[in-house]
Parts: structure tokens; sequence; C-alpha cells
């Protein structure tokens, strides 16, 4: 561990659900630099978050902020309705048309899922495996924010995914979200999850291939760089692309992605009646991005509202969902 920062490492390992980690396989595995990167990024974030919990008048913002929505929704009579919302995430079936599809992946179904935030919804794994049982789909992508807090212990949320893992299929693929450490990566293996952090998988079918890349969150840790697998993407015959948040979505189409996939908006959760939220947590991004299909240049890209829930146990207006991408060839 020489390589890495000794004061970054005894903070990290300050916290006692970091200890297990081996941190020099990590280091292997996505180099030191963006390791360092990462690892600043989310002691920070434990920094701000333990500023926020403890500095007045910061500490009672949020909470009220909590029950002035929970308590609004009761007034009107929807706050019961709007947690059954939060449960009962809807099946939305689509196409979309590419010309650069190989033709052997004419009618390649993927399934999209991202923003569990499983420790907010202990139930969820129950939930999925209700919507999921006897879906047909060839491969699953998952687009993070797997743990609801943006700090502390994920192990409980590791639990909830490993049980959701035997409805995802043989081939399942996944980025990190601003909820998420790092550590992760070293988890998902045992899983049967492969994750992608600024890196590109090839999928065969037939003679034919697809490319999958994923890329780290952009809008929290920013540290999302697509040029390790630039050439790959400009390379592939079709390039399906992740990322937690579509904030990725420039330097995505620039590099020649096909389809990008992504969440991190949960579609604004608290909507205004018609579907418009308020808040959607993007930077520099269109407004157009923060839900459903856009495009953007030559690629195309899907923002998916979500399964879970953030912040406040409540859906308005604005139902999670589960995805299902079906490719054609035009």
């Amino acid at each position: 561990m020489s390589e890495l920062d000794s004061e970054l490492l005894a903070k990290v390992l300050s916290h006692a659900h970091y200890r297990e980690n081996d941190y020099s396989q990590l280091a292997e595995r996505v180099g030191h630099d963006l390791l360092e990167e990462r690892l600043r990024g989310q002691m920070k974030a434990y920094d701000r978050a333990h500023t926020f919990r403890n500095r007045f008048p910061l500490k009672w913002l949020w909470p009220l902020y909590r029950k002035g929505i929970r308590a609004g929704l009761w007034v009107m009579g929807q706050y019961d309705r709007a947690r059954r919302n939060a449960r009962n995430p809807l099946w939305v079936e689509r196409e979309e048309w590419f010309p650069h599809l190989p033709e052997a992946f004419d009618g390649y179904r993927i399934l999209h899922l991202t923003d569990f935030h499983f420790d907010y919804i202990p139930e969820m794994p129950e939930i999925l495996h209700r919507i999921l049982e006897g879906r047909v789909f060839d491969l699953c992508v998952l687009t993070g924010d797997y743990r609801g807090e943006v700090t502390g212990p994920y192990q409980e949320s590791l639990r909830h995914l490993k049980r959701t893992r035997s409805q995802l299929g043989e081939e399942v693929f996944a980025v990190l979200g601003n909820h998420d450490n790092i550590e992760l990566l070293l988890k998902f293996p045992e899983m049967g999850i492969t994750g992608l952090l600024n890196e590109a998988v090839e999928i065969q079918r037939g003679d034919a291939s697809i490319l999958i890349a994923g890329v780290d969150d952009a809008h929290m840790y920013q540290t999302h760089d697509v040029e390790p697998i630039q050439d790959r993407i400009r390379e592939a015959a079709f390039t399906l692309f992740l990322s937690h948040s579509p904030e990725a979505y420039k330097i995505a189409a620039d590099a020649g992605a096909d389809f990008m996939l992504s969440g991190h908006t949960h579609g604004g959760q608290i909507c205004l009646p018609g579907g418009w939220a308020p808040v959607v947590h993007l930077h520099d991004t269109p407004r157009k991005m923060a839900a459903g299909p856009w495009t953007w240049k030559d690629m195309k890209g899907y923002t998916s509202r979500g399964v879970g829930i953030s912040s406040v146990d409540c859906r308005w207006n604005c139902p999670g969902e589960i995805t299902l991408h079906v490719l054609r060839k035009r």
C-alpha cells in the first residue's frame, strides 16, 4: 500500500466498515490516481455529512424538509397512496431502433434497473422478485445507487442486492452512483456482477458483437472518464453506454456511443400533476434528460425513474420503473 497516500488510507480505515477491503487489489484494478481521487471524495462526503448533522441550523433543515413533504401529502389525503406508489414500480417495455446495430442483435432485450436505495425500502427484493418473475431478457444492466445514504456502512444494501441477484439473469453489468462506494467493485464479483468503472466489455452474439461501456459517477464524484475506452467505443459497431447520471451525455456522444442508459434523477420522485418535477438534481444538463427517452447529437438516451426512493418514502405523480429495452435494427 506504499503507493497510496498513507494519511488518506488511515482516514479511510478509521471507519470500521472499510477495514475488510483489499485496497491493493482495488488500486491494481482501477489505478492509484483514480482510487485516491474517489477515496478523497468519499471522505469529503463523510465530512460534509458530519457537519450537516451537527451544525445548527443545518441539522434541522433536512428533517423539516422530509416532514414538510409528508405533511403536505397527508393534508391532501395522498400520503398513503404516495407510500404505495413507492412500492409499486411499473414494468416499462419499449423498442429503440438503430441503423448501426448488428443484425444478430435485432430483438436483443436489455433489462435496466437503477436507484435501488435498498436501505430505504428493505422489502425491495421481494417487490422486484414479484415483478421480474418469468420475465425474459438477454442482459441486465444496473446504473447505480444501491445504498440509500450517501455515506456510512453499505453491507445491508449488499445483502439486499445479493437477494435480488437470482432474478437478474446470467449476465449483469453495473456502474456506481453518487451513493455508492468504490469498494463495491470488490463485492460485485462475489455475486456474479461485472462492475464497469471507466471500462468496456464486448458482448458476442453469433459472429457479431456490441460494446458495453460504463463510467463512474458524473454527478458528485465526477470521476467519469471516457478516455481509457474511447478508441474501443469508436471502433465498435454499436456501443451501449452506462452512466449513473445523464450528466455524462456529452462525453458519451462525443466518444461515439449509440445508446446511453442512466438513472439518478428518480424522475423527480415528487412531481406536480402532469409529471413536472420541481427538483431533478442535474448540473449543466438539459431538463429533457431527467426522465424517459431523449437524444443528443447522434446518440439516443434513456433516463429511468428508478425502482427506489430517496429522502422521503413516497412517490407522487412519478411512479418508479423497471425498464426493458428491446434493440431493433432499422
